[in-house]
């Protein structure tokens, strides 16, 4: 008789990977606002498991500073200033910035035709008004350039960078009194980038970064 595989349940660190995954995302896409409370209890009745993994999911992003522990077995997403999320973001377009100007010298014809079809994804996300599918993909362009550096370390924070400032974006895009306001232009970093213009790339993505979040700063402070 042939043998018969069972397959065996996820494992728990599987499941609290898999929520941390999720909850991460809505971070970065403003699906979770700033100040908004999770519970153990909530999420784990949203998820069909037990508390014990979306409590460790929770546990490591707090590690990240991406939560704020509270009591009673709930974690909120941090209120920033707007002072604080300029900081951060300040950081983020250091990093960013030198992993342009990195790619620069080693992007392909195949990467640069993948920006493209991002850039196409964001001005359709533009033109519906939808800032949630516009922050999806402008982290899928930003992450896509960053991971042509093969610099891990520079991922791993830049990324961290994301989840702690992505709820605060969210707010700032969705108060914004014209939506195009915030519509940057990621054509041009795509070009220095096509061209092998390594400073250009480096100034435009510390541009983008920094002047959008300056408007920003300023509608909601």
């Amino acid at each position: 008789m042939d043998n018969i595989v069972i397959p065996s349940a996820p494992s728990t660190e599987n499941m609290s990977f898999q929520v941390y995954a999720d909850i991460r995302m809505k971070l970065i896409t403003g699906k979770l606002m700033p100040d908004q409370a999770l519970s153990i209890r909530t999420l784990a009745t949203e998820y069909d498991i037990s508390a014990m993994p979306v409590r460790e999911a929770l546990r490591q992003l707090a590690s990240e500073d991406a939560l704020i522990g509270a009591a009673k077995k709930a974690y909120r997403v941090p209120n920033l200033l707007s002072s604080e999320a300029a900081n951060l973001f300040y950081v983020r377009a250091v990093l960013e910035g030198a992993a342009a100007e990195i790619v620069a010298g080693v992007i392909d014809k195949q990467n640069v035709e993948h920006l493209w079809g991002l850039t196409s994804g964001m001005n359709v996300a533009w033109k519906n008004e939808d800032a949630e599918e516009f922050l999806r993909i402008n982290f899928k362009f930003h992450s896509y350039i960053y991971t042509l550096a093969q610099n891990p370390a520079l991922a791993r924070m830049v990324e961290n960078l994301y989840i702690r400032t992505g709820p605060w974006l969210a707010l700032g895009i969705k108060n914004l009194s014209k939506f195009d306001l915030w519509q940057s232009d990621h054509d041009a970093i795509i070009d220095a980038l096509a061209n092998n213009d390594a400073a250009t790339a480096r100034t435009l993505m510390k541009m983008i970064l920094g002047g959008g979040v300056s408007y920003i700063k300023k509608k909601c402070d």
